[in-house]
């Protein structure tokens, strides 16, 4: 059985494979868009409310045109109008170029709001994905390995407010209450070879933090999930706070997988610099744990209109880390990149960056961080590759 054929019909499910999209979320800023989705819809399965609670009505609600969606006259589909979209929300944080060239603010909001404006659409298509796909690193034998003997292992994440969770319907307590990328690469894991999954009490000073029940998909070995991520951080923060957030963690826990994603908040930064920061911070790890195995997650790229410097650096930094994998490799430590800068880069070639993202500036929502989980999966295993149930 491959990796693909275990997630089929799963949010696991890799969207750049096969002919079924599920839950891929939409947002309407004008009542008379036609929406384009990641493919050209050929038949519409469902369209739900985000929390999944408002089943929509085809021909009612909303209709299939030429292959986007498009809403009726009297749908039920909230719209967030210009006038909102263009407003400050909570916060007087954000501000964009409008396509006609001026400056204006435009909504930001961590409480929910925005998911409550998009929708999640099933469909199937025809058309093949013909933007970035994540290689398989094919890097990790020695953490795969571990797993395929059935021994227990650490995954430690360490990084920003996206690999806290930050706006992962779970970590808010609402529908659909989808865990955030760590927790469900975790799981995919877990599933692959039989595992159980111990969650670590999580830091009390982490803004997203909530203690999560043990998952078991086996009885072969024991995954324990260690996340220190803390929101607001940048690669500069994650080298300082080593002493406190990374060392105690390695010595209690272990770690055979370190994934380290920073880079969001670093725009103010030369990609280079975060790549040297990241450096440090797996050579402090590696000096605890020398047989870890490293897995560097560049960032998704933030909202391409908003203006203040969110875009200054973070197109470059997946280049400068694949540039030190390449470096970590040539010593003999296994490590690999998960290019969601890239991802993302062909996603906005297709969407919005309203359609998938969770606070309309740096933040994914539930769809897209299944995306996150999808990349380093392929990243780690390779949805092609044999795995055995055991």
């Amino acid at each position: 059985m491959t990796a693909e054929q275990l997630f089929t019909g799963t949010p696991l499910a890799p969207l750049t494979r096969g002919t079924l999209v599920e839950d891929e979320t939409a947002a309407f800023i004008y009542p008379d868009e036609e929406k384009q989705l990641l493919y050209r819809i050929d038949r519409i399965l469902a369209v739900k409310s985000y929390g999944g609670e408002t089943v929509y009505e085809q021909g009612k609600d909303y209709v299939l045109r030429d292959g986007k969606l498009a809403l009726t006259e009297h749908t039920r589909i909230p719209v967030m109008t210009p006038e909102l979209y263009y407003s400050e929300g909570s916060m007087p944080i954000l501000r964009v170029r409008k396509p006609d060239g001026t400056e204006s603010p435009c909504y930001f909001s961590e409480d929910g709001t925005i998911s409550r404006f998009q929708v999640r659409v099933t469909y199937t298509h025809t058309d093949a994905w013909d933007g970035f796909r994540q290689p398989c690193a094919g890097r990790f034998g020695r953490f795969l390995h571990m797993l395929e003997a059935g021994r227990d292992a650490t995954v430690l994440f360490y990084g920003d407010s996206i690999t806290c969770g930050a706006n992962a319907s779970l970590l808010q307590d609402t529908p659909p209450y989808q865990p955030p990328y760590p927790m469900l690469l975790t799981r995919a894991l877990a599933e692959l070879y039989g595992y159980a999954v111990r969650f670590a009490p999580p830091e009390a000073e982490k803004a997203y933090a909530k203690p999560m029940p043990d998952y078991s998909a086996g009885d072969r070995g024991a995954l324990t999930y260690v996340n220190t991520a803390v929101g607001g951080w940048n690669s500069r923060d994650g080298v300082d706070r080593l002493g406190t957030h990374i060392t105690p963690q390695v010595e209690k826990y272990g770690c055979d997988l370190f994934v380290l994603a920073f880079g969001m908040n670093d725009g103010d930064s030369d990609p280079q610099e975060t790549a040297d920061n990241c450096e440090k911070i797996v050579r402090h790890v590696l000096s605890m744990r020398k047989d870890a195995s490293v897995l560097l997650v560049s960032t998704m790229l933030p909202n391409s209109d908003a203006l203040g410097g969110w875009n200054a650096s973070q197109p470059g930094q997946e280049a400068a880390l694949l540039r030190l994998a390449e470096k970590l490799n040539g010593e003999g430590i296994p490590c690999g990149v998960a290019q969601m800068t890239s991802v993302s880069a062909s996603v906005l070639t297709k969407k919005r960056f309203i359609d998938y993202t969770g606070n309309n500036i740096n933040h994914p929502n539930d769809f897209f961080s299944r995306v996150y989980a999808q990349t380093l999966l392929q990243a780690l295993v390779g949805y092609g590759s044999e795995i055995g149930r055991y």
